[in-house]
């Protein structure tokens, strides 16, 4: 928890004091005066009182001998055209506030989680903590543009990184800017040199002098709005414009780094920023060398081995093909203009159906039953309802005639399955939304016991229930009302107030029958979608209760970087950092889902994404940062090429990180898309996620398989995945 202070204008204050004090906090009135006499947070706060530059608002980040303060200040004329100035401080434990949440944070001013009414709050000593969570999510809602927006900074933000890789311990004054570009470039400068420089990483993006020698606990970057009219400071300044910054070794070398932050590039450059030599640490002579020799190694990784009669795929984030730049026509027989349409599925075959038991309805299409594998139609003389016990009861709708009523009942009813073949002892149901509609879209969700894909679907159905496929173009309704009210009961309802959900059940020798079922509606078309969600254990086992996988459709393979992803602080979450990079082999159950699906050619019929969950774990990793936060610029539309470069950033972050081995669905399935994306937003404690869940792109791949699957009336949904 961050403790507060709220400082502003008071003839007396909690410590008596007249002028600019702490008015209100969470803190003992003890911590208030440590706080307020023992670090720079009084001259922090009030270093620009009454100066007519102030911004509207601006943020400092100080590390003090009590930890680290966030700053956030507000200018704004009194009731008789004075400058006013007041702030909100958050204080706490110094790895308690990351760079990068401070500066999404500041940045959102008023809209910030967990912003308060300055002028309004009651003096005194009743101010509530704040959570740590919602600085995690004000840098989810602030990441993406302000990302996008130091992309655009691409100049002077060359400058200032050549200035900082010049001397890379020096506290560095930028003038002239303003506090908006200030905390743009900010962020822009963290991404490129955070794990290159010394720290504390500490900043103000309003000053109004730097001549005067910095006290200890000063902010390491400061932001003047105009040359100080006195001769030069103790600080290293940069004129953002240019002028008069020498074009040396280390110019160029941040032009290339710049180029590479702005461009398509970008995907592949965390390499580089996670190098754990630090810059600070080079000898002056080999600095610019080692990190142009990092830079140097950005080059396309090796393809992967070519299939037969299929030119090599295109997998580095370097290489050809990123967008912007010209490519080639793809050639017949490649991944992305197969040779042949993919063969249909069985489960959207109806000229190849096997006889059915009784008197059928040969005007229905013929549907894959996903626990026997045969292939039925709806039989109306064979249906049945749930009573109180869960017991089927055989029902007779013939006498029902009224066309209200006879819907009505319908939508409840099951078909038992015939299992023509009569290989199959257990006797099992078919819900009959499940049978009139188009052939079912069987999903699988993929993963180990603990990558979290129990998390992932519950966030997935709530967002769905919630009409967040609506945008698109999909509405929805139960297969089953009843099992689909007790998935919310006992998944989704539980999950959002913040309860850890358990492990999916062992299935051993059991029936596996889809966790949830939706009859999506689009463009006219009706068509159900399943998903099943089976434990790691029986998943990597693979017995006959896993021949659901014969019939899935698509599958969403998740990865859990915890596991995957080569991280310190990751690997510390699991307490195996002595697992060397290059050990780990992957996701058991990857391979053995692979290896069950009949294969009709060298690639995969079957499309896939690959969903790397828990992303919220390593938001500050570029690109990781840059599309958590990020939302697609047109709500609704489906845009191929966005999709590719979200799977290229995925694929050249898990590549990078020692996660090659994670990497398989992308070479083994013909249409692929990966993604970021994170069910809850944040850690656990204790089995609960005290300040709630925040879903984040939890859709991505739902509306990447319904864009495979032709599932959406869009133009350009057929080059998704390709």
């Amino acid at each position: 928890m961050l403790h507060q202070i709220v400082y502003r204008w008071d003839p007396d204050g909690l410590l008596g004091r007249r002028g600019v004090v702490p008015v209100a906090t969470s803190l003992g009135r003890d911590e208030v005066f440590g706080w307020h006499t023992r670090t720079r947070l009084a001259e922090a706060v009030t270093v620009d009182y009454g100066d007519p530059a102030c911004p509207a608002s601006s943020m400092c980040l100080l590390d003090t001998p009590l930890g680290v303060a966030l700053i956030r200040r507000e200018f704004a004329p009194d009731a008789h055209q004075r400058l006013n100035n007041s702030a909100h401080v958050l204080v706490g434990p110094r790895d308690s506030i990351a760079p990068f949440d401070a500066i999404a944070w500041g940045s959102l001013a008023t809209r910030a989680p967990g912003a308060l009414d300055l002028d309004r709050i009651p003096p005194g000593y009743g101010l509530k903590p704040l959570a740590d969570e919602r600085l995690a999510e004000a840098f989810e809602i602030a990441a993406g543009d302000l990302h996008e927006r130091a992309r655009r900074l691409g100049d002077p933000l060359e400058v200032l990184t050549a200035a900082v890789l010049r001397r890379p311990r020096a506290r560095v004054a930028l003038l002239p800017a303003t506090a908006e570009d200030a905390t743009v470039l900010l962020w822009g400068l963290q991404h490129l040199l955070t794990a290159l420089l010394p720290g504390p990483w500490t900043f103000s993006t309003f000053e109004v002098d730097d001549t005067a020698p910095d006290p200890k606990g000063a902010p390491r970057f400061v932001t003047l709005p105009r040359v100080p009219g006195t001769a030069p400071g103790t600080r290293a300044r940069v004129d953002l414009t240019g002028n008069g910054e020498p074009f040396d070794a280390h110019r160029e070398l941040a032009r290339r780094m710049v180029k590479h932050y702005v461009g398509e590039g970008w995907a592949g450059f965390h390499r580089l920023l996670n190098t754990p030599t630090e810059v600070h640490t080079l000898p002056e002579a080999t600095r610019v060398e080692a990190i142009r020799s990092r830079l140097d190694g950005l080059a396309p990784r090796p393809e992967p081995r070519a299939r037969p009669r299929e030119q090599p795929r295109r997998t580095s984030p370097d290489s050809p093909g990123s967008p912007g730049e010209p490519v080639e026509p793809p050639h017949e027989g490649t991944r992305e203009m197969p040779r042949t349409p993919p063969t249909p599925t069985a489960s959207a075959t109806s000229s190849t159906a096997a006889p059915t038991a009784g008197p059928v309805d040969s005007n229905r299409a013929v549907v894959r039953c996903p626990y026997c594998l045969d292939l039925v139609r709806w039989d109306e003389n064979d249906l049945y309802e749930r009573d109180d016990r869960l017991r089927y009861e055989r029902v007779d709708l013939s006498t029902v005639t009224d066309p209200v009523k006879r819907h009505d009942r319908m939508r409840a009813t099951f078909m038992r399955c015939p299992n023509p073949t009569g290989d199959e002892e257990r006797e099992h149901f078919l819900p009959t939304n499940y049978l009139i509609h188009e052939p079912p879209l069987v999903v699988g969700l993929i993963g180990d016991g603990l990558s979290g894909k129990t998390h992932l679907l519950a966030a997935m159905i709530a967002e769905i229930d919630a009409g967040g496929l609506r945008p698109y173009g999909v509405t929805h309704q139960p297969v089953d009302p009843a099992q689909h009210q007790d998935y919310l009961h006992n998944r989704v309802d539980p999950l959002q107030r913040g309860h850890m959900l358990a492990t999916t059940v062992n299935h051993q020798g059991n029936l596996v029958q889809f966790a949830d079922a939706l009859l999506l509606r689009s463009g006219g078309r009706s068509r159900p979608i399943a998903f099943f969600d089976v434990s790691g254990e029986d998943l990597a086992r693979g017995g006959r209760e896993m021949q659901f996988l014969a019939a899935a459709d698509a599958f969403v393979f998740v990865v859990d970087p915890v596991v995957a992803v080569d991280l310190p602080e990751l690997r510390r979450l699991t307490g195996e950092a002595e697992d060397m990079p290059g050990t780990r082999r992957g996701d058991r159950t990857f391979a053995a889902v692979m290896d069950r699906l009949p294969r009709r050619a060298e690639l995969l019929d079957q499309p896939v994404t690959v969903a790397v969950t828990k992303s919220d774990l390593i938001r500050f990793e570029p690109p990781v940062d840059a599309w958590l936060g990020s939302h697609a610029p047109r709500a609704g539309v489906v845009d191929p090429a966005r999709v590719a470069a979200e799977s290229r950033d995925v694929y050249s972050f898990l590549y990078a990180h020692d996660a090659a081995a994670w990497l398989s669905p992308f070479e083994e399935f013909r249409r692929c898309t990966m993604h970021f994306v994170s069910a809850t937003g944040a850690r656990d404690r204790d089995g609960r996620f005290p300040g709630g869940i925040r879903p984040r792109r939890v859709l991505e791949p739902v509306v990447a398989i319904l864009a495979m699957c032709d599932m959406l009336d869009q133009a350009g949904s057929e080059r998704v995945g390709v």
